[in-house]
């Protein structure tokens, strides 16, 4: 990986290596995630706490207390993972599917494709991707989680960096 890592060049996005230049394309990332080509981007705008906890009542109808106390301790708009999921199997015991559903896709977006240096915490931007989960499929999947893979080789081919974090399978 550190080898990988070092031989990325973040000015054309590729990796140099003895044999020629290499990169991972989107048809790289579909053999691997199996994700849909799709149009539609999502818009990921910063969120603040009191958003999160709303989302979190409404979406996964969690209580607005314990809402509240999972974004106290994370200290911000994030929850843990291991949070989501003790609510995936509380909504499967209750059998609510949809709930169980948003819950599950963002625990998978949490630590597959958009994970990040905490490997504890997940960033709540994503849940509102999960509003309608008809829609959710149509996003661009693919195409972001290149582009954060990218942008963490990026980060990582720095020398002071000493973590590579996101989907690291594409390598």
């Amino acid at each position: 990986m550190s080898t990988f890592v070092e031989r990325w060049h973040k000015e054309t996005s590729s990796f140099h290596l003895p044999i020629g230049n290499m990169s991972i394309t989107l048809d790289d990332v579909a053999s691997l995630l199996h994700l849909p080509v799709a149009v539609a981007f999502h818009t990921y705008d910063a969120i603040d706490v009191e958003e999160v906890v709303e989302l979190l009542v409404e979406l996964l109808e969690v209580t607005r207390q314990e809402a509240i106390d999972e974004t106290k301790q994370c200290r911000g708009a994030y929850v843990r993972l291991a949070w989501l999921r003790d609510i995936y199997g509380s909504k499967c015991d209750a059998r609510q599917w949809t709930l169980a559903a948003r819950t599950y896709l963002l625990h998978l977006v949490g630590c597959i494709l958009f994970s990040n240096k905490s490997v504890t915490y997940i960033s709540m931007v994503f849940l509102d991707a999960f509003c309608d989960l008809n829609q959710s499929g149509g996003f661009s999947w693919r195409r972001a989680t290149l582009a954060h893979m990218y942008g963490n080789l990026s980060v990582a081919s720095k020398h002071s960096t000493k973590h590579l974090v996101g989907y690291i399978t594409l390598l």
